[in-house]
């Protein structure tokens, strides 16, 4: 998790123009007056992704200037919308400060805009691939939105921002600093980050610096991604499907009890929630509350790709057999060790501290022996993923999944599996959540040697 502050302390004397004067001023003037700009993708997004590569094209944002124990709206949920020039995000026509990439603080130019962005005044209609203003979900709430520029009467502006953009469902709260989120601003799901996850951001600015606004926006939602090696002496490893090619590697939400029969039981975890952003301590280091008031829970499993070609593996083919296989890295002591990553990426709701929700995964995988290419299938080997680790007074959350924090579970291959080499026990439960409390499959071990005495025969002539 990365954080990035942004501390600004001044002392502004008061300057005799009104900000109101400068509302619909020129972009520039022989007085210096300069706009209002959002330079996004000027400075990393958290984790070091800018916000567009993640597909969020826009994002709200309120502003206030202040002085002393005097403050004054300046923006009130502004869509901030970003585009490329060429079909991505929002139609550039009414922008007098975009330009295709962002250059200096003080150039007032960025692909990142808020004027002419209002409903009332965004009407592009066209087929280049930009927002149309028939799409009602990417539209602002504000029939207008005006260029805002620096007012030098006030020492500094603050602003509260918010992504992805929402015409409804989103408050701000002048007085405490905090905004508020209906439920479902954060959604579960896989892959595609701009559908699922929500982030925010604040910034103080120093008025008189007129420097472009940086966001460094945090996830309110967490990432999880699976990856895999093997220690396994004398054999290559090959993950494969559960089931079908369909189901992949499918992880089963359950609670565990050892004082239980059974000791694992399917539980629920959440799909959807709300969210409290406080500003007020800092706003450049604000602090996201989860909210599951009416949020949807589910005990779905879920369901991530096996590793493919690209994704780690290397090929093998096996001696005598010839036959070819991709097979994930062995266990590496002496140099920095490699894994096999799964492709699906899950961006799931963050959960409850006091959760107790944790995963039974399921994998199954063959075994290659590396003299004579023998083959053996371990069908549906499971290992449970805890909610929280608690030693002493520390908790490590490890399933109960916290904001803005990636989550990457390493799996390894070893001789003691849970898995079955059975033939008869193909018929995989993906929903059943019980790990043997024994491994199952078992080595072939020669234990001892004796030689039976011979055998009395005696002649006489």
């Amino acid at each position: 998790m990365k954080k990035s502050m942004f501390l600004a302390a001044a002392a502004i004397v008061l300057a005799s123009c009104s900000s109101d004067e400068l509302i619909n001023s020129p972009k520039t003037t022989e007085d210096g007056e300069t706009p209002i700009a959002f330079s996004v993708e000027k400075k990393n997004i958290t984790r070091a992704t800018n916000l567009e590569e993640l597909g969020h094209y826009n994002f709200g944002v309120w502003a206030y200037k202040i002085y002393g124990t005097t403050s004054q709206n300046v923006m009130t949920n502004y869509l901030v919308g970003y585009s490329d020039g060429s079909g991505k995000g929002y139609d550039k026509s009414g922008a007098t400060t975009w330009n295709g990439v962002a250059g200096t603080d003080v150039d007032h130019l960025s692909p990142w805009f808020y004027e002419k962005l209002g409903t009332e005044e965004y009407s592009y209609s066209g087929t280049a691939g930009f927002y149309t203003g028939s799409q009602t979900a990417y539209m602002s709430a504000n029939q207008n939105q005006y260029l805002r520029y620096w007012d030098l009467a006030y020492g500094t502006t603050e602003f509260y921002a918010y992504a992805p953009y929402r015409a409804a469902g989103v408050t701000f709260d002048s007085h405490a600093k905090t905004i508020t989120v209906a439920n479902t601003a954060q959604v579960a799901g896989y892959d595609d980050a701009s559908l699922q996850e929500f982030l925010y951001a604040g910034a103080e600015a120093i008025n008189a610096d007129k420097k472009d606004i940086m966001l460094n926006f945090k996830h309110l939602g967490a990432q999880v991604s699976l990856r895999f090696y093997e220690s396994v002496r004398g054999y290559k490893v090959e993950i494969i499907d559960v089931t079908t090619t369909d189901n992949g590697i499918q992880a089963t939400p359950a609670k565990k009890d050892d004082t239980a029969t059974p000791a694992y039981t399917k539980d629920n975890y959440y799909t959807d929630c709300g969210a409290v952003i406080d500003y007020s301590s800092n706003i450049d280091a604000p602090v996201a509350t989860v909210d599951f008031t009416g949020a949807n829970t589910t005990d779905d499993n879920l369901v991530f790709q096996i590793p493919g070609t690209g994704n780690g593996l290397s090929p093998f083919t096996a001696p005598v057999t010839g036959v070819n296989y991709n097979v994930i890295p062995a266990d590496i002591n002496s140099t920095t060790q490699t894994y096999a990553v799964s492709p699906t990426i899950y961006y799931p709701v963050a959960q409850p501290k006091d959760s107790e929700t944790g995963f039974t995964f399921h994998v199954s995988y063959k075994l290659i022996a590396e003299d004579n290419g023998e083959e053996i299938t371990v069908n549906d080997a499971r290992v449970y993923v805890p909610a929280n680790v608690v030693v002493g007074s520390d908790t490590t959350f490890i399933a109960a999944w916290q904001p803005n924090t990636k989550y990457t579970y390493t799996f390894k291959i070893t001789e003691n599996s849970t898995g079955t080499t059975d033939p008869g026990s193909t018929v995989i439960d993906v929903d059943d959540p019980v790990v043997p409390a024994n491994p199952t499959v078992y080595p072939i071990v020669f234990d001892g040697a004796t030689i039976t005495d011979y055998t009395a025969n005696e002649n006489e002539y």
